[in-house]
């Protein structure tokens, strides 16, 4: 199994609730995401992320194809209109 983990900074009064939905969606649009949730930073911590994502998928294969995914594509695309700043890891579980 493999967990792919994005760690991103947004412009202020970005839409959360919309990227929330629309990243999370993706769960019903590529069959190969196991998992996939969306968390948004609660403000404890000045220096955080504003929000993560959390995917979980079978193997590095079924990560080229969410990566390369055109839903996924599309919902990148949308992200980019806000996002200052992104960070990913990928490791085995």
């Amino acid at each position: 199994m493999i967990r792919h983990i994005v760690l991103c900074k947004v412009k202020p009064n970005s839409p959360m609730k919309e990227i929330k939905e629309k990243i999370e969606n993706l769960k019903n649009e590529i069959d190969v995401i196991k998992h996939i949730e969306v968390g948004i930073d609660i403000g404890y911590d000045k220096t955080a992320s504003d929000f993560c994502i959390i995917t979980e998928l079978e193997n590095e294969k079924d990560l080229d194809i969410y990566a390369k995914h055109p839903k996924h594509l599309e919902v990148i695309k949308f992200l980019k209109n806000f996002l200052t700043e992104r960070r990913a890891v990928d490791y085995n579980v």
